[in-house]
């Protein structure tokens, strides 16, 4: 029984399709949500953008977290890959959002 280690006929596992796409989307649809609902008011103060540098805090740090947890699991790597990305660009496009909106109407 001369066989070689490496068989051509093995079936190979196809790696998951990483939900990059799709886990952008819904967070930055979160995203749009709340600072479009803290903009509708006509508040002079700080208070709506300080709403939404808090909101994005929450945000990017649940899905680090959230990200960090999934990213040691066996499954679902890839989709810890796709939160802690989404994470990290919720994070730096919001807060240029928030600042651009302070501007814009601050």
């Amino acid at each position: 029984m001369n066989e070689p280690l490496d068989q051509l006929t093995a079936p190979l596992h196809p790696r998951p399709k990483m939900p990059l796409g799709k886990v952008v989307l819904v967070n930055f649809g979160i995203m749009l949500f709340y600072l479009t609902v803290t903009g509708i008011g006509k508040g002079h103060d700080y208070g709506p953008i300080l709403l939404d540098a808090m909101a994005l805090v929450a945000q990017t740090g649940i899905n680090l977290v959230v990200g960090l947890f999934l990213l040691f699991s066996k499954e679902n790597r890839h989709i810890g890959r796709a939160m802690m990305l989404a994470g990290l660009l919720v994070g730096v496009i919001g807060f240029g959002a928030c600042i651009g909106k302070y501007s814009a109407f601050g």
